[in-house]
């Protein structure tokens, strides 16, 4: 239990502190205040923008956005390098969000546009994440949820590797997160796929083929002696997800996609999703 303290204010009145935790919850509301403020601002000057939007719907959207992204800035509070708030070019990227959820409402992917912001603001973002970011965030409103995923998709496949795994099962839990997340994206045609790379969210290469069981046995050192077939039938036993995956790399022709680095920015926000705490450095550089 927390120790209540007692303290009297300016103003004649008592106020209680109640330890730590409750000071920390006070401050953070008084941070996102500020970011409410902006977003408000905005709003009001995107108001000739949005005519075809009534006022009160759009007013609402913003409201609804901002209920879902105090969250994400509650739980990321320790990332975040307040003062970046007042840098018109983060002011620039809030004015992108708040156009596109008064416009789009529900539609749009709050929790990857959440994150991108928090990134956009994080004490470790540097100059080249912040720009990435930022073009990332112009991209999203114009981005259906199966173009996120697939980009999603793309990425886990041809650049995330698993370290410190020491056998095939132990790549069925991570398998399953990700065919949850992106299974809207296996059947994504080649028009969607032409669209992703006029967006700038990725490229597309002439490469004849490039079997993901070769990729997996050079990335995992306890599947680097067996045989294609032989991986085939351990991973049907002890990973079927991580199979289904390898399945999709060849029929999906993944191996003729590179993402940009916007394309990997996006990947990677909605990847955190499931994967838990991923460093953008990593892939960003």
């Amino acid at each position: 239990m927390f120790e209540k303290q007692k303290q009297e204010t300016g103003d004649g009145g008592t106020s209680l502190q109640a330890g730590k935790d409750i000071r920390i919850v006070q401050n953070i509301g008084l941070q996102f205040s500020e970011v409410k403020e902006i977003f408000h601002l905005l709003l009001t000057e995107n108001f000739p923008k949005l005519r075809e939007i009534a006022s009160q719907t759009a007013t609402q959207n913003i409201e609804n956005y901002l209920a879902k992204f105090e969250e994400k800035f509650a739980q990321n509070f320790d990332r975040i390098d307040i003062e970046k708030i007042k840098d018109p070019d983060v002011q620039f990227s809030f004015n992108e969000v708040v156009e596109a959820s008064a416009r789009k409402g529900d539609k749009i992917n709050s929790d990857v546009l959440s994150e991108l912001i928090i990134e956009r603001i994080s004490k470790n973002s540097n100059d080249f994440i912040s720009i990435v970011s930022s073009e990332a965030i112009k991209i999203i409103p114009k981005l259906t949820a199966e173009h996120i995923s697939f980009l999603s998709l793309v990425h886990y496949l041809s650049s995330i590797r698993h370290t410190g795994l020491t056998n095939l099962s132990q790549l069925e839990q991570p398998a399953s997160l990700i065919i949850e997340l992106t299974k809207n994206s296996f059947d994504l045609s080649q028009s969607n796929k032409q669209y992703l790379q006029y967006t700038g969210a990725l490229t597309s290469l002439n490469i004849v083929s490039n079997d993901f069981r070769e990729i997996a046995k050079n990335s995992y050192e306890f599947i680097k002696d067996i045989t294609n077939e032989e991986l085939d039938k351990l991973a049907e036993k002890e990973a079927p997800s991580f199979k289904k995956l390898m399945d999709i790399y060849n029929s999906n022709q993944i191996y003729q996609i590179t993402l940009t680095s916007v394309g990997q920015m996006i990947a990677l926000a909605n990847l955190k999703r499931v994967l838990g705490n991923l460093d953008y450095g990593i892939w960003i550089k």
